[in-house]
């Protein structure tokens, strides 16, 4: 079975500097698919190209976009990495192994990196399956983009380079859909939940989609699963306006 090396997703990034030196803690690993969202600075930028050394390869080929929602819609599982106490019901560890051991291996992974002055967002965290924590000092919690990227992509190395460990990580887990499957069928859901009168009151319809949004994300669907809850919803709803 084919491994396939994660994404490295780094949103808004400010300093074009440290773009360049992520670039080159990826290639320290064998890691060359990077995605920028919404960059601070024009791209492409000399300042991150002089930064990333020898890895400038990896910085030709970097793909953008205006919003992390479009550029996470190929994806069938994405990790979010925040050092930030979040109060969300989304599932959260700090432990390589119990990560590494939920991820598909063989379908299309993301990591995401937020901006080095405020760390992602609760929106940007809604678009992730899981959210993972860097255990560090409590005297000092805050790592540099480029250090926070290379010791993701090392610890991946680490595991996965023992092929036990790669084999049995392969489970029904590798037939998670895509997020643009997942979106779909989820602005789908939103809009019946809204039409049966369902999200309310309206302050509350955000927080209450975002929880139901988080449970079926924990339940990993597969492509196939996604087309029969779209089916057994559409029929309800049929059966529903006939009675």
């Amino acid at each position: 079975m084919k491994r396939n090396n994660p994404y490295i997703v780094l949103v808004r990034p400010q300093l074009p500097e440290n773009i360049g030196m992520v670039a080159r803690a990826m290639d320290n690993c064998g890691f060359n698919k990077l995605i920028l969202v919404s960059p601070r600075e024009k791209w492409p930028n000399e300042k991150a190209i002089k930064s990333s050394a020898n890895s400038r390869i990896i910085l030709n080929k970097v793909k953008i976009f205006d919003s992390l929602k479009k550029a996470l819609s190929s994806f069938n599982y994405i990790v979010a990495t925040s050092n930030r106490n979040r109060f969300l019901q989304k599932p959260t560890n700090n432990i390589f192994l119990e990560l590494f051991k939920k991820i598909p291996i063989t379908k299309k992974v993301a990591f995401v990196f937020g901006p080095e002055n405020s760390g992602l967002s609760n929106d940007d965290l809604m678009l992730c399956d899981s959210i993972f924590n860097i255990k560090l000092s409590r005297s000092n919690r805050s790592l540099n983009l480029s250090h926070a990227v290379f010791l993701i992509c090392y610890k991946w190395n680490e595991y996965f380079n023992v092929s036990t460990n790669f084999i049995n990580s392969n489970n029904i887990r590798s037939k998670i859909a895509s997020k643009k499957e997942f979106q779909f069928f989820m602005d789908y859901l939103k809009k019946e939940l809204n039409e049966v009168g369902f999200l309310y009151p309206k302050h509350k319809s955000k927080s209450m989609f975002n929880n139901i949004q988080t449970m079926f994300l924990r339940s990993s669907l597969s492509k196939i699963e996604i087309q029969t809850l779209w089916g057994m919803i559409k029929k309800l709803r049929k059966s529903a306006k006939n009675i």
